[in-house]
């Protein structure tokens, strides 16, 4: 076997994948400092399980992992291989080739590989068992090593030796062994308290035992009576309880009749009910109907009125036609004698003007003729002169005609305004008068909505209270009926209570003793309150214990006992307060307790009672403790030591020593505390259905007056909202005629808005055009004025004319002058006569269109004469349905008051019938007590046989046979307690104990001898390991011893060496000294020789260690670093011979050792923190290239 291959991947400095392939013998590694040869030592001591990263140079085990350069990122795991030749199965694998692998990632995840497939270090370190290979073994050996050999003292030193002798497992193996015997020895110990604890209990619980027995043999004794004495007894309770079933069966027959005939009732009360309701649906239909009457006579008296108004208002304007008409035809008349007139005058002026026109042509030729030659200016100025007085005049009578026209369109306007402030007047007085109503119509809808809301108020509240009197009702009902089933078993347990049942037959006698003997308090469980959750803790860790009588003293328990031992009256136990003691547990132990899971408190702590019987109860529970359950009681018990009594809160003890009881079994009805505690608990319930009873009674009165009230009220509100409806409909259909009326002169006042609009638009264009005209004819006046005076300064300049042209001139000038007014006449004349035929046309269309409205209004105020009266045919229909519908109203509501009446009397029946019924429930709630103490007494006696002896009544009967009176029974039961009694406390568990005890007793003693047995052979195999242990150490150290005495002139060139034991006679602590005397020098110890001197002899050391322990291959990594270059090359030689046996893998640099290599490898660092591998051939092989390359790496890295 020898080591093949070696894969590194991302191992510190080595980034890449690096393979390097190893052959058998000696494979050098070199390269200058820091280029990560030394990473490949570490790398193969990482595979094979080092788990300190500090062994490997690091700080954290995520070191290994390349952590980058300038040239490369960072990896993110780290894996190494190493592949073995196993041609000769070294390795437990049928392979010729084994690879381990270890990879680890920067998360932290490890993985081992054993050929690729995952396993575990353990699987590694197994494989590599006894092979010699190992992180720690020879087959890695370094500089320090070498060094610790010559600076260890002899008794570390002796630590080599062993592991080449392969002793350490038989070491491991003896520190296991003594382990084991200490715990041998403790388990002894152990058993032997055990055994005295456990024989310390046998003799007692003998004792216990034989009384245990004698009291199952008394016990089976009264309980062959017992059962037969209780068989009679539940028998003749049984007959007793059948006389009064039947009398209770009696009454409840009674009690059903009862209620029957109160169901009866009740359907008949809710017939009359029904019948009620149905009357008060009927009364609410006629209201309704009554209520929609008048509304429609309303509504049809309103239309009348309306009718009536539209009318009156029809015949207003069929008057203001009428006049208009009038008035229009008195302007027809007149229009028709000025058209007349205006057409004889425009007939005179176009006469005058054909004459006037013929005459100027007359003057005009003969002007034409005088002033022939003449110049044109004058004849020019002359035209404008004429031109200009025509101009005057047509804006004259233009001016005329619109101030005419406007004066028209003026009273036009005055009557609109006349009319629309009449109009408006009688609008602003109808919408007062609507605001009023207006007003009066919200107020009456408000007081209509109030009384609704409050009819729905007293509706809901009449509801409400009818349930609050069923509710009542009911509550009455079943506080009565559980009142009596209350009453009846609280007085079956005064009285078990008073009679002491359950309690011992002594224990009875003696509190029967309380009122003639004083000092007697009573029994625990009378002086006790304890809350429901911790009544099954204390009963079970009382048991007996609350039938102890508390006593003043001494003296009058005493006084107690000659009392029933005098009348034979049985036993009882006494604490007399004088004399009890408190118990209490110490501090330390509470202290552990409270720290415990589920530790509910000390016993005592949880029971409330006086404080003059704080001792006596101190002393009963003062160290009893209390556990939630039975693990967390289990746990604290274990916590205390067993030391401890322990109760959970349903009942199962961990008692002081560490036996357990406990189990399920049915609860005890009648035990002392649970019978007390339901004392308490119905006798509060009494109190709170007494007061729930007359509450309920109180209740029933007051919600059927609050009732009774509100329906009255009801009655009051509805009425008058009936009242209060009527009149806010006559309110609304008045409003509604206002709205119409007001929507009537609304529509008048806007036309006259507009008419008064149209006629105001009109009269300011007329002003403003008469304005205009006036400004025009004034401007014209004053051309003529300028004309006339230059024609009289043209005429002035030209006086030599002949007299004749001026005189004609002159002649023609006053013609041309009254021609053109003449002219203008004409033209006003003919424009005044198309106006007055236009303003005729429009006043006789206007009489058209008024006639024709004339007419329609005939028809219409006929259409709505016969509307009216056809309304009022239905207003007096509508008056005497009204009528009708009241005096069915009236006959509603007296029916229903009749019914009314007769749902009283129905009720007041129920009363007198509930009150019968209360009466039988209360005979038979007593009868159901009476019934129900005999239940109580058979079972008792029942639960009696059933819990204390496991029996059905029938079985018993079957098993048993009562061969004597019941009074003789009696008699031997009490005596066959008091000699139970008489046993006083009983073990029962001492029989199985005892045996149980006994097989422990037995069992222990078994387990000592063994344990003895066990002592006696560690002590044996201890010594064999001594023993083998010596003669492996003796036998390596010897041959260590030859071959070091060999190896040492080797490699030294001469001398010798040899090894001493320090204590030859104590081999298994013998320290190993090293004596040495190299060439020239004497004999002496390793320490006293120079640094080279010892580094090669402790490299001498290893060889003889490596001659003995055959080891697959060994690295040794720079151990020649100490050695002169002479000594380097003796070790170099001495390898090479070494390695024709042996795989040496060398990690060096020094030139010696490089020579003597049979393969050589380099490790090169050409990137900055990066590792190559190099492979170098030997034939080039020049050694002093390496050193050269390690000064230039030095330099380099000290540059970087």
């Amino acid at each position: 076997m020898y080591l093949k291959l070696i894969e590194l991947t991302s191992f510190k400095s080595f980034a890449d994948k690096t393979r390097i392939e190893l052959d058998r013998g000696f494979t050098a590694i070199v390269g200058p400092n820091g280029s990560g040869k030394s990473n490949i030592t570490e790398a193969i001591k990482w595979v094979l399980g080092e788990q300190s990263a500090k062994s490997l140079r690091g700080k954290r085990m995520d070191d290994v992992i390349f952590a980058g350069s300038e040239a490369k990122r960072k990896a993110q795991y780290a894996e190494v291989t190493l592949t073995f030749n196993n041609e000769d199965r070294v390795l437990d694998i049928d392979q010729d080739e084994v690879s381990i692998s270890r990879r680890y990632t920067r998360s932290g995840e490890a993985t081992y590989m054993i050929n690729r497939r995952q396993c575990r270090l353990k699987d590694i370190t197994e494989l590599m068992l006894d092979t010699g290979v190992g992180r720690d073994s020879f087959s890695i050996i370094s500089q320090g090593r070498v060094e610790a050999i010559f600076t260890q003292k002899a008794e570390e030193r002796r630590g080599i030796f062993e592991e080449a002798a392969g002793v350490m497992k038989y070491k491991s193996r003896k520190v296991e062994a003594e382990r084991k015997l200490a715990r041998a020895e403790d388990n002894l110990n152990r058993i032997e308290d055990i055994l005295a604890e456990v024989a310390g209990r046998l003799g007692p619980l003998e004792d216990q035992r034989n009384v245990a027995l004698t009291y199952k043999r008394t016990k089976q004794e009264l309980s062959e009576i017992e059962i037969a004495l209780t068989s009679v007894q539940v028998e003749t309770l049984s007959e007793q309880w059948q006389v009064a079933q039947r009398d209770l069966e009696a009454c409840k027959d009674q009690v059903n009749q009862l209620k029957a005939d109160l169901a009866a009732d009740q359907t008949q009360a809710d017939q009359v009910q029904a019948q009620e309701e149905a009357k008060e649906d009927q009364v609410n239909q006629l209201q309704a109907d009554y209520v929609d009457t008048v509304q429609k006579a309303e509504k049809l008296q309103g239309k009348i009125r309306l009718y009536q108004e539209k009318q009156d208002f029809h015949q207003r304007d069929q008057t203001s036609q009428q006049s208009f008409l009038a008035e229009l035809d008195q302007g027809i008349q007149a229009a028709k004698q000025e058209v007349q007139d205006l057409s004889m005058h425009l007939d005179r002026v176009r006469q005058d003007y054909a004459n006037q026109e013929a005459e100027h042509k007359r003057l005009n030729q003969a002007l034409t003729e005088l002033t022939s030659g003449q110049e044109e200016v004058l004849e020019e100025k002359r035209n404008a002169y004429i031109d200009a007085l025509q101009g005057q005049a047509r804006y004259a009578n233009e001016h005329k005609e619109v101030t005419k026209e406007g004066d028209r369109l003026k009273d036009q306007l005055t009557r609109y305004q006349t009319k629309q402030t009449q109009k408006q007047a009688q609008y602003d007085d109808l919408s007062k008068q609507r605001e009023a109503k207006a007003q009066a119509y919200q107020d009456r809808q408000g007081q209509t909505q109030d009384l609704l809301s409050d009819y729905q108020d007293l509706a809901d509240q009449a509801k409400a209270y009818q349930a609050d009197l069923e509710a009542a009702d009911q509550a009455y009902r079943q506080a009565h009926e559980r009142m009596i089933q209350v009453q009846a078993r609280l007085t079956s347990l005064e009285d078990l209570e008073e009679s002491h049942a359950g309690f011992f037959y002594g224990v009875k006698n003696a509190l029967g003793m309380k009122e003639q003997i004083p000092g007697i308090h009573g029994a625990v469980a009378d002086l006790i309150q304890v809350d429901p959750t911790y009544t099954a803790a204390v009963e079970t860790a009382l048991g007996g214990g609350l039938q102890n009588i508390v006593t003043s003293d001494a003296k009058v328990a005493s006084q107690v006992i000659q009392a029933l031992k005098k009348r034979r009256g049985g036993r009882a136990t006494f604490l007399p307060l004088a004399v009890i003691r408190p118990r209490q547990l110490n501090a330390q132990v509470l202290k552990q307790a409270q720290a415990c899971p589920g530790y509910v408190g000390v016993l005592a702590d949880l029971v409330s009672y006086e404080a003059t019987y704080r001792d006596v109860m101190m002393n009963l529970m003062g160290t009893t403790l209390v556990a939630d359950h039975l693990d967390h009681a289990r746990q604290m018990a274990a916590q205390l030591g067993q030391r401890q009594r322990i109760v959970t809160l349903v009942g199962d003890i961990i008692h002081a020593g560490g036996s357990m009881t406990g189990g399920q079994q049915k609860q005890d009805k009648n035990g002392l505390l649970s019978r007390k505690q339901e004392i308490d608990r119905l006798t509060a319930e009494v109190q709170e259905l007494s007061q729930a009873q007359s509450q309920s009674q109180a209740a029933r009165e007051s919600v059927q007056a609050k009732g009774q009230a509100i329906l009255e009220q009801m009655e009051r509100v509805k009425e008058a909202g009936s009242d209060s409806r009527l009149k806010e409909q006559e309110l609304k259909q008045s409003l509604d005629q206002m709205d119409r009326d007001l929507e009537a002169l609304a529509q008048d006042l806007e036309l006259l808005s507009l008419d008064q609009a149209s006629a105001s638009d009109q009269v300011q264009d007329l002003d403003q055009r008469a304005a205009d005209l006036e400004l025009k004819s004034k401007d014209q006046s004053q051309v003529v004025q300028e004309l006339k005076a230059s024609i009289e300064r043209m005429n002035l300049s030209e006086s030599d004319r002949a007299q004749r042209l001026q005189d004609f001139q002159a002649e023609l000038r006053q013609f041309e002058s009254q021609f053109a007014v003449l002219a203008e006449q004409k033209k006003q004349a003919e424009k005044d006569y198309q106006a007055a035929q236009a303003s005729l046309k429009q006043k006789e269309a206007d009489q058209a269109q008024t006639r024709q409205a004339l007419a329609e209004l005939d028809q219409e105020l006929q259409e709505q004469s016969g509307q009216a009266e056809r309304y009022q045919a239905d207003y007096q229909e509508a008056k005497a349905k009204l009528k009708e519908v009241d005096q069915a109203l009236k006959a509603a509501r007296q029916a229903r008051k009749d019914l009314q009446k007769e749902s009283q009397a129905l009720s007041q029946k129920q009363k007198a019938l509930n009150d019968q019924l209360q009466e039988a429930l209360g005979q038979q709630a007593k009868l159901g007590a009476t019934v129900s103490r005999y239940e109580v007494s058979i079972d008792n006696h029942l639960d009696h046989l059933r819990e204390e002896y496991g029996l059905t009544y029938e079985r018993a009967r079957e098993i048993s046979q009562l061969d004597m009176s019941m009074e003789a029974a009696s008699t031997k039961v009490r005596q066959l307690k008091q000699a139970i009694e008489d046993l006083g406390p009983v073990n029962l568990a001492a029989i199985q104990d005892y045996d149980e005890v006994k097989e422990r007793h037995d069992f222990m003693t078994k387990q000592w001898e063994d344990a003895d047995q066990a002592k006696t052979n560690l002590y044996q195999t201890i010594q064999g390991i001594d023993q083998e242990v010596s003669a492996r150490f003796k036998a390596s150290f010897e041959a260590i011893r030859d071959a070091f005495e060999t190896v040492f002139p080797k490699l030294f060139g001469g001398g010798k060496a040899t090894l001493v034991l320090t204590e030859p006679n104590d081999l298994l602590h013998t320290g190993v000294e090293i004596m040495a005397q190299p060439p020239g020098k004497h004999l002496q110890l390793l320490s006293l020789l120079s640094g080279g001197e010892r580094a090669l002899t402790a490299i001498a050391l290893l060889f003889a260690i490596l001659h003995v322990k055959t080891i697959p291959f060994t690295i040794l990594d720079e151990v020649e670093a100490a050695l002169d270059d002479a000594n380097v090359r003796r070790y170099g030689q001495y390898l090479q011979n070494f390695s024709k046996e042996n795989q040496f893998i060398v990690i060096t640099h020094r030139k010696g050792t490089m020579e003597a290599a049979n393969v050589l490898y380099g490790v090169t660092m050409q990137q900055s923190g990066i590792s190559k591998l190099a492979s170098v051939s030997l034939a080039d092989f020049d050694p002093d290239k390496i050193d050269e390359g390690k000064e230039s790496s030095n330099e380099s890295t000290r540059r970087h």
